[in-house]
C-alpha cells in the first residue's frame, strides 16, 4: 500500500471527530434540547435533539467499546440520513484504489 493511502486509512480507523462525552457540552447551545445515552451493542449510543430553522431534529450518534464514534444519523421529517459511517469511509477509500482485498484485515483491527 502507498503512503497516501495508509494515512487515509489511519484517519478513517484511528481518528475520531467527537468523544461521547463531547456531546454533553452542546447543551449550553439554546438550540440543543437534549443528550441522552444509552448502552448499544457494546458501545453507546446517544440521542441528540436540537433546533435547526425552527424544526425539532433528532441525531443518534453510535460509538463502539473503545468510544469511537462509527456512524451518525439524523433525522428530520420522518426520514433518516446517515451523515457519517466509519465502515464506508474504509471502503470508499479502498475501492478507490481498488484495495478492498484489504478490508478483512481493516475490520479485525477495527474490532479489536
Amino acid at each position: 500500500m502507498d503512503e497516501q493511502l495508509l494515512k487515509e486509512l489511519f484517519e478513517a480507523v484511528y481518528c475520531n471527530a467527537v468523544f461521547p462525552h463531547e456531546l454533553i457540552k452542546n447543551l449550553k447551545d439554546h438550540d440543543y434540547l437534549q443528550v441522552k445515552f444509552d448502552s448499544y451493542m457494546d458501545g453507546l449510543r446517544a440521542e441528540i435533539k436540537f433546533v435547526d430553522e425552527g424544526e425539532q431534529v433528532t441525531s443518534y450518534y453510535y460509538f463502539d467499546k473503545k468510544d469511537f464514534l462509527q456512524r451518525i444519523e439524523i433525522i428530520e421529517d420522518e426520514s433518516v440520513t446517515t451523515i457519517y459511517d466509519r465502515m464506508e469511509e474504509v471502503v470508499r477509500i479502498l475501492s478507490e484504489r481498488n484495495q478492498l482485498q484489504s478490508l478483512g484485515k481493516i475490520k479485525e483491527l477495527m474490532s479489536a
